[in-house]
């Protein structure tokens, strides 16, 4: 097993009985994926190898569970810095977890769509009263 697919397992292994995540959902996905090419069978593609590992195995879920409770977290935090009266922040975060691409935090989206995408950044500027 490699490294990186050992450490990852481990920290499912970890938030599986409460502890707050130290990876990101692309990891965690990432994680998956390896574990898959990993467990194929003769003649199991990947994908074939995902699914059946998806409805079967322990390990599958429990790195299923480290993703989604990752973006959770990671949602949790961006979600910390916003004003308590700011309503664009919140569907700001919607739409950067929508778009974000890989290895990208929901705040490096953010940002990225704020001075990328003219649509937001004049809702933000309409929701600041510029």
């Amino acid at each position: 097993m490699s490294d990186n697919l050992t450490t990852i397992l481990s920290e499912a292994e970890r938030v599986s009985k409460g502890a707050s995540p130290t990876v990101t959902r692309d990891q965690a996905e990432s994680a998956m994926l390896d574990l898959a090419k990993r467990e194929a069978r003769d003649r199991e593609g990947t994908a074939a190898a995902f699914t059946r590992l998806c409805e079967s195995d322990e390990r599958m879920q429990k790195l299923y569970a480290l993703g989604q409770a990752a973006d959770v977290a990671e949602e949790r935090e961006a979600l910390s810095k916003a004003a308590p009266d700011d309503r664009f922040y919140p569907l700001l975060l919607d739409l950067a977890r929508m778009r974000k691409r890989t290895g990208e935090t929901i705040e490096a989206a953010c940002a990225r769509l704020l001075t990328e995408d003219p649509v937001v950044r004049d809702a933000y500027a309409a929701a600041q009263g510029m």
